[in-house]
């Protein structure tokens, strides 16, 4: 639903503040449910194939929460 908010506020030109860092974030906490969960497989079982998964979700949960904290819409007026 996150994904869905995100790509009609792109398409449509929606400049809606609150819509589009409820998508950013809605993202980044699902992804973060993903980690954790991953986690427990690295950590607890000991299924290491998820490390390149891990790293690259960690990357792209700081890069959505710094979008949402750095995003500004433009006031068109």
């Amino acid at each position: 639903m996150a994904g869905v908010d995100l790509i009609l506020c792109g398409v449509l030109d929606i400049h809606a503040d609150l819509l589009v860092k409820l998508g950013l974030s809605a993202s980044a906490a699902f992804l973060t449910a993903l980690l954790v969960a991953e986690s427990f497989h690295v950590f607890g079982i000991g299924y290491f194939r998820f490390h390149p998964v891990i790293i690259f979700e960690i990357y792209t949960i700081v890069n959505l929460m710094q979008i949402a904290y750095e995003y500004q819409p433009e006031k068109h007026g």
